[in-house]
């Protein structure tokens, strides 16, 4: 076999389940979710805790009365402990009897999250590796996107993914990637984006199936963002999905390697104190933290999004429509496109996703642009500007009226009001006072 056709056949099996793959997406096939409904909403025989000072306990008396073992800690937090409970015993029970335990600030179930788009609300088409609807899609005229780029392109400023990965030699975005990634599921420092075409998680539906997200995640900041620098940080599998002390942990490193700019395209329905703590920390030491709404078409809170100091993105179409898959509510910050969004994504090529997945990474590259032109404002500051120059959604969506949040995003409008130093003078409603260190405004 000659040497090009060993090639051609090598490129074959890459693309050909990716394809499939993303097909798969645009008629609806069944995923993962669908077919593991039972699969748990919580990683099995484990627990989080975190200490009261008050109290004057040690881990060590935490574990010998409940027969845990500590894990891991986060020593930022302090406090802060991931124990296995004991055979036989399920997490839930262990946390039911730690409820009522005064030495503990709280307990909970160490949960899954994952990508809202590992559901059957997305869709998606392999572009190969034809970039050139990448800068000239309907995202970026409807943020207007090339009048913010003529004051900023993001230089100086951190973005870090916390994602699937992302293809750390993708042409488009090796130049822009910082060497302090890290990968948290494997724990190295190749936070790669995978797709190898196995099915690992043994559903018998399709391979890989979020393969792909974070680097599509990483691409969209770019395009927004093109002098910004992005940390990857892989915190879900290649099937999407995480646990929340794995994210804690990932956005803790990012603060501790300064990053300005957090970008979360995943959640989960359960509430989680160790996240509501993690995020409030990178708020308080200056970064900016975006999240998806979900791809629920519902009004639940999704977390970490719904938390008070991160900033949840749901998604419009090209006509200022809310997508039918997008969640909503009075907990939703903003809203961006989100639909037939093309993006970078593996074997160095390019494709078509859509999801409040796509939509966020606009919300974080806006972000990175304003905190290249104001280094000194803080994250409630940034939110406050994103918020004061957003576009009403109200008369093409009346049915949600008040629950997009501020509007869609406008980049260049942002940008320029930051430019004439005319900054909004009240959060409106977007992120507490006391997200951002001094309760500064």
């Amino acid at each position: 076999m000659s040497l090009q056709k060993l090639w051609n056949r090598l490129i074959l099996m890459v693309l050909l389940p990716m394809t499939l793959w993303l097909w798969s997406e645009s008629v609806g096939w069944p995923n993962s979710v669908q077919a593991k409904e039972e699969e748990a909403a919580a990683k099995a025989g484990e627990v989080i805790v975190k200490l009261n000072p008050a109290a004057n306990v040690t881990i060590d008396d935490i574990n010998a009365a409940y027969g845990t073992v500590t894990l891991k800690t986060l020593l930022r937090l302090s406090g802060i402990y991931l124990l296995q409970t004991p055979p036989g015993q399920e997490a839930k029970d262990v946390v039911d009897a730690m409820e009522t335990d005064t030495r503990l600030l709280f307990a909970e179930l160490n949960f899954i999250n994952g990508a809202p788009e590992a559901n059957p609300r997305r869709s998606g088409g392999w572009g190969g590796q034809d970039n050139t609807p990448y800068p000239q899609q309907y995202a970026v005229e409807l943020l207007n996107l090339a009048r913010a780029q003529a004051i900023s392109h993001g230089a100086g400023t951190v973005v870090a993914v916390l994602d699937t990965g992302v293809q750390l030699d993708h042409p488009a975005l090796v130049a822009s990637l910082t060497d302090t990634g890290y990968d948290f599921v494997d724990d190295d420092s190749t936070p790669n984006d995978e797709f190898g075409g196995v099915d690992d998680n043994g559903n018998l539906l399709h391979p890989d199936e979020l393969g792909g997200h974070g680097t599509h995640v990483a691409g969209i900041i770019h395009l927004v963002a093109p002098e910004s620098k992005i940390m990857p940080l892989r915190v879900l599998d290649r099937n999407g999905f995480g646990n929340v002390f794995t994210l804690a942990e990932a956005i803790i490193y990012a603060v501790e390697h300064d990053a300005h700019v957090l970008n979360l395209s995943l959640g989960q329905p359960e509430k989680s104190e160790l996240l509501k703590e993690a995020i409030r920390e990178a708020t308080l030491n200056g970064a900016v933290v975006v999240a998806a709404a979900g791809n629920l078409n519902s009004e639940a809170e999704q977390y970490p999004g719904a938390t008070k100091c991160a900033l949840a993105i749901t998604s419009v179409g090209p006509e200022h429509k809310k997508s039918d898959f997008a969640n909503f509510g009075g907990w939703v910050a903003f809203a961006a496109p989100g639909e037939g969004i093309y993006s970078t994504f593996a074997a160095s090529g390019y494709a078509t996703w859509s999801g409040t997945s796509m939509a966020a990474p606009f919300a974080a590259g806006q972000a990175a642009l304003i905190h290249s032109a104001a280094p000194s404002l803080n994250a409630r500051q940034v939110a406050m500007l994103i918020g004061g120059t957003g576009q009403s959604l109200d008369e093409m969506n009346p049915d949600f009226k008040g629950r997009l949040g501020r509007g869609l995003l406008d980049i260049g409008a942002s940008l320029e009001r930051l430019q004439s130093g005319d900054l909004p003078d009240k959060g409106q409603g977007l992120m507490g006072a006391s997200c951002v260190a001094n309760n500064a405004d």
